[in-house]
């Protein structure tokens, strides 16, 4: 029999007491295959970062997520967001008048989002893969990914002439061209340097 992902709630139906011994070794195997993802496949993946070679599905985050977020203004999948005095997301500016609440208190949007949306996932820490990011991201491995000045929830490789806010680097992959060419990068805000 095929193992098979379930919803949280069938898992907690099927799990219910069990004083009769009606959980079966195939619903232990569905148990497993629902909680853990498919890049945990060696001793002691479920406790280490994601790698940049288990990005393998476009348009993806893994790592640190706040799930059931409330954003305030219209984002795109991979915005660069920044938490407001009331706990809310709106895309991160640089140059706007809560640039100071930058660091750390940021994120990326993990999804397209219209504004006031309550059920946003926003990545604080770990790895993002879109192939957008191939052509600027070409010929940078290894470099810093920054937030773009003048332009609300966007990134640059180019670093800016001035409040410079470090995100993250470009993450570099295990295949033969990745010297050249990757659609992931590592998002960690917490140890940069905001630079007035």
């Amino acid at each position: 029999m095929a193992d098979t992902q379930r919803t949280r709630a069938a898992l907690l139906t099927l799990m219910a007491d069990n004083v009769t011994g009606q959980i079966s070794a195939q619903d232990f195997r569905d148990f497993m295959v629902t909680v853990m993802e498919a890049e945990f496949v060696n001793p002691g993946d479920f406790w280490k970062e994601p790698h940049a070679d288990d990005m393998t599905a476009e348009r993806t985050i893994r790592g640190w997520i706040d799930y059931s977020q409330i954003v305030r203004s219209d984002v795109s999948f991979g915005n660069p967001v920044m938490r407001t005095a009331s706990g809310e997301w709106i895309n991160a500016d640089i140059t706007g008048s809560t640039a100071q609440n930058l660091n750390p208190a940021m994120g990326l949007a993990g999804a397209s989002y219209l504004s006031d949306v309550s059920t946003a996932q926003i990545l604080r820490k770990g790895l993002i893969k879109n192939s957008n990011f191939s052509v600027t991201f070409t010929g940078n491995i290894g470099h810093r990914v920054y937030l773009a000045s003048g332009s609300p929830g966007s990134i640059t490789v180019t670093i800016p002439t001035s409040n410079i806010q470090v995100l993250g680097v470009i993450e570099h992959l295990s295949s033969p061209a990745a010297d050249t060419a990757t659609d992931v990068w590592r998002f960690d805000p917490s140890w940069a340097v905001t630079v007035g």
